[in-house]
């Protein structure tokens, strides 16, 4: 392909023969080189059987203007590619964004060059299954700077980290799933590049990081059902000064423009239980027995009068039915069928709308539970048809969402006809599907957007019906219409190099990237060292201060999920459940302060990036020094703003 460039105020792209992108100022220093290794390149398919890969850049090319009134450059038509009759429209142009102003007409971000790239296939009897390297972004490490990667909360892979990405963890993921933003992110002393993807439901990416040689972020357009089937479309920004704070703003503004940014204000004004959960803790019995129901209640009676505000996890049955084996926390799935049931327990509903009566009557909220990915062959409304399928035609037993609301209203309709009020309803496994599969079944295919699309629907199914909607884990796509999450953490959402369940650490900084764009618009809990009690090495490491990290990222307090955190409790007295609700009301009084206000900045204090600090719009500034598992929390009622120590709980080992 011949070279080309295309210009902005501030910049000039090259398009090299192979369409790699050489980037520099007007005057003529260097800012980005995109991957010279790892060229944009097809992956084609004819017919059923043959597929073969060809650089991008090797079709023949014409060339049309290009205009949107933002970004001006260049449409190129690649056709003519050896053994292949696909045609391809590229187009690279480039314009200005303004900078990013916070309500008070504050800069978060500085105005930037950018550079936007589509390509679409427009015409050919071969079919284009995917686009890789379009495109690759990478920089020395020997340049300093960092990586900024939305994995689970965030992370930053500082130039100086001496592990490796991926390692032996996982490698890519798509935006959505994997990637919680879909923002992405390059900084390299007063250089930085952004990049915001805008057709992001088949994008996967690639973080790498090589100790000692170089980062990099590599972009991947897959097919949709196995076809590219739709332009994809992606912006780098090129910026002066920009950290990630500036970043998760630019894209928080991008966020409010597409309706995303609902806050939990907002939210409220439908779904008025909102406000109730903002002042509770979470006290989940998991699975139901036909033993612990007095004792719970008895439990949820003497925390209220301790003045607690408790959101009830009200316990699960099994999709077929409650049965010993099939009774305890690992066991009793509690399946979309569940909600079917006949005789879900030993007495029937009446049994359940007691418990939910009387829980109620404490003045508790209460958090039900559905498993939608799954189906028990002894459960009601079993159909084998209902699995996907492959691209091969093999059934994948991970239920993809092309029935997802037909599957839930007769379950909500059943509960409101038994009487057995739900204030929220967590979909396990909804907001964090992984993997990722689509469902090429040809009577319910379904392709990954569609899985997205489905989702929000039956979470707005459940609003509109004034039940709170929670997902399993925080992603951008479902801020609107999703409101409390299992967690803001979970071992997959941490960055490792390693098998992420016992991963000795993580890779790099973990960073509230996430909040600082959506923290108002939801709230979330916080794994931290309760979950050992069904299974070890998904918890935040002991040795992490994760006290600390419950407050950086602005987690809810839930009484499980912190060390051996079991329900029943017992005794309410023992010196250790008194150490976990005297950190229960120390966290909640910092939560309550900050629940409903924008994280507007974080940063890290010292060299070693073990003092760190988030502020938020109403005033509040939290500090932390991790390496002395201390904190301190200023502008607000409670707090001195002198330093303190988070309660102390055993360690595993301790135990």
């Amino acid at each position: 392909m011949r070279p080309f460039d295309i210009t902005s105020d501030d910049i000039a792209i090259r398009v090299n023969e192979d369409l790699s992108l050489t980037v520099r100022r007007k005057d003529g220093r260097m800012l980005w080189v995109t991957s010279q290794t790892h060229p944009p390149t097809l992956t084609i398919r004819r017919g059923e059987d043959e597929s073969f890969q060809l650089p991008l850049g090797s079709g023949q090319d014409g060339f049309t203007e290009f205009d949107d009134g933002t970004h001006r450059g260049q449409t190129v038509r690649l056709s003519g590619f050896a053994g292949s009759d696909v045609v391809l429209d590229l187009t690279l142009a480039v314009g200005r964004s303004a900078p990013t102003l916070d309500g008070d007409g504050r800069k978060t971000a500085p105005a930037a060059d950018e550079l936007l790239v589509q390509a679409a296939q427009v015409g050919g009897t071969d079919i284009v299954v995917s686009l890789e390297h379009l495109y690759q972004l990478e920089k020395p490490v020997s340049d300093g700077g960092c990586l900024v990667v939305p994995h689970g909360s965030g992370y930053l892979t500082p130039a100086d980290c001496p592990d490796e990405l991926p390692g032996e963890g996982h490698v890519g993921g798509f935006i959505g799933a994997r990637w919680t933003l879909p923002l992405f992110g390059i900084v390299r002393g007063q250089d930085s590049i952004c990049v915001l993807v805008d057709t992001w439901w088949d994008c996967e990416v690639e973080a790498t990081h090589a100790p000692g040689d170089q980062s990099s972020l590599a972009f991947h357009w897959r097919g949709s059902l196995g076809k590219l089937a739709y332009r994809r479309r992606f912006r780098v920004q090129f910026a002066e000064g920009l950290d990630y704070v500036g970043m998760a703003k630019i894209y928080r503004e991008q966020a409010r423009r597409e309706g995303l940014l609902r806050t939990l204000e907002e939210k409220a004004a439908d779904t008025p239980g909102i406000r109730h959960d903002l002042d509770t803790i979470l006290y989940r019995w998991p699975a139901w027995n036909p033993d612990d129901g007095p004792v719970v209640l008895d439990e949820l009676r003497a925390l209220r009068e301790m003045g607690f505000g408790i959101k009830f996890f009200f316990p699960k049955w099994s999709s077929a039915g409650y049965s010993p084996e099939r009774g305890l926390p690992t066991s009793a799935h509690a399946g979309w069928q569940s909600l079917q049931l006949e005789t879900p327990v030993p007495g029937g509903w009446e049994v359940l709308v007691g418990l939910a009566d009387a829980v109620h009557q404490l003045g508790c909220s209460i958090q039900g539970f559905i498993g939608p990915r799954s189906q028990d062959r002894d459960g009601p409304g079993y159909e084998e048809d209902r699995w996907p399928r492959d691209l091969e035609g093999q059934p994948i037993h991970d239920l993809s969402t092309h029935d997802a609301v037909e599957r839930l209203s007769p379950g909500l309709d059943n509960f409101e006809a038994r009487g057995l009020k739900l204030d929220t309803l967590y979909f396990d496994g909804y907001s964090a599907f992984g993997p990722l599969v689509e469902d090429f079944s040809p009577n319910h295919p379904v392709t990954r957007r569609m899985t997205f699309e489905a989702q929000n629907a039956c979470f707005a199914e459940t609003r509109r019906r004034g039940i709170v909607p929670a997902g399993e884990l925080t992603r951008f796509w479902c801020m609107a219409d999703c409101d409390h999450f299992f967690f803001t953490d979970w071992s997959s959402d941490r960055l490792a190099n390693t098998p992420v369940q016992g991963a000795p650490a993580p890779v790099g900084e973990p960073i509230p990237l996430f909040q600082l764009v959506f923290h108002d618009c939801f709230f979330a809990g916080f794994s931290g060292g309760g979950y050992a009690l069904y299974s070890a090495g998904y918890d935040w490491w002991e040795d992490r201060t994760p006290r600390l990290y419950e407050l950086l990222f602005a987690a809810a307090p839930a009484y499980n999920w912190l060390p051996d955190g079991e329900v029943p409790i017992g005794d309410l007295k023992r010196a250790s459940v008194q150490r976990k609700l005297d950190w229960l009301k120390r966290w909640h009084a910092y939560y309550r302060a900050i629940a409903t206000s924008e994280m507007v900045s974080h940063a890290f204090l010292s060299d070693d990036r073990t003092l760190q600090q988030v502020e938020f719009a109403n005033g509040v500034i939290a500090t932390f020094n991790m390496a002395a598992n201390e904190f301190r929390v200023m502008n607000t009622p409670g707090f001195s703003g002198d330093w303190e120590q988070p309660e102390q709980f055993l360690s595993a080992a301790e135990r």
